[in-house]
């Protein structure tokens, strides 16, 4: 039997509100008399983000991972800015074009973050009708509705249509990145995770259980879906400013 140990887990990926915190380090007046920049949290949270996109899509493996699943192991822990966050760093370090898909039925957290990111130019640039139907977000980077996934199979995600459907995005885009559900409670994201280069698990600091977690890294490899790692989510750093520069 497999074990979840500390070499499955990628670069924790912090929510940046996660990360204003006070009193670590040095104040800005010490730092600029020592002649030191000021720690800047979102700076971390941005480092944080692009070590976990070099890690995921462009290791050392025979061949780089495209197409990734990202599954939360509680169906309370958050995925979707993760999800988001990645793609779009992603999006600035290639040449060719992202795509978000939700493919969270049971909770299309995804799609309730539109509201709040501006959509950059039309979508209608004449490269296809996934791309033409799915919300751009930046020059290299749409977002596809859970709608856009099913298509006309609106009564659930079946292996077959799933198949047909995600090689048409792939004939538009170069990289996806789905926001899936629990991986230990829903089958839809062990077919997506076959149907994919793999799935990242996002455990919770402080709250997904490892019982909990080992169990759904052992759904989905009993599968035959290749787990790329567990990505460490809402995790705090009460630790010295000094000790942080180091990481």
């Amino acid at each position: 039997m497999s074990t979840l140990n500390e070499n499955d887990l990628l670069q924790p990926a912090p929510r940046r509100k996660m990360l204003r915190t006070s009193g670590l380090g040095p104040s800005r007046e010490a730092q600029a008399a020592r002649g030191t920049a000021p720690w800047n949290p979102l700076h971390f949270a941005e480092e944080q983000i692009r070590w976990l996109v070099r890690q995921v899509f462009f290791p050392g493996w025979p061949r780089p991972a495209r197409h990734v699943v990202f599954s939360p192991v509680d169906p309370n822990t958050k995925v979707a800015e993760i999800s988001m966050e990645v793609g779009r760093v992603l999006s600035t370090q290639i040449s060719g074009a992202v795509c978000l898909i939700e493919a969270n039925a049971h909770n299309p957290e995804l799609e309730s973050l539109l509201g709040e990111i501006p959509a950059s130019g039309s979508g209608h640039d004449g490269v296809g009708s996934l791309r033409n139907s799915a919300r751009r977000i930046s020059s290299k980077l749409w977002l596809a509705p859970l709608a856009l996934l099913l298509g006309e199979n609106g009564g659930g995600l079946s292996l077959a249509w799933l198949g047909r459907r995600l090689s048409d995005f792939r004939l538009e885009f170069d990289y996806t990145i789905l926001h899936a559900p629990p991986a230990g409670l829903y089958s839809e994201t062990t077919i997506l995770g076959r149907l994919n280069d793999g799935v990242a698990l996002v455990i919770e600091a402080h709250r997904t259980r490892r019982v909990t977690a080992q169990k759904a890294k052992e759904i989905l490899q009993a599968a035959n879906v290749k787990v790329l790692g567990t990505v460490l989510s809402e995790r705090t750093f009460p630790i010295p400013e000094a000790i942080y520069r180091r990481l």
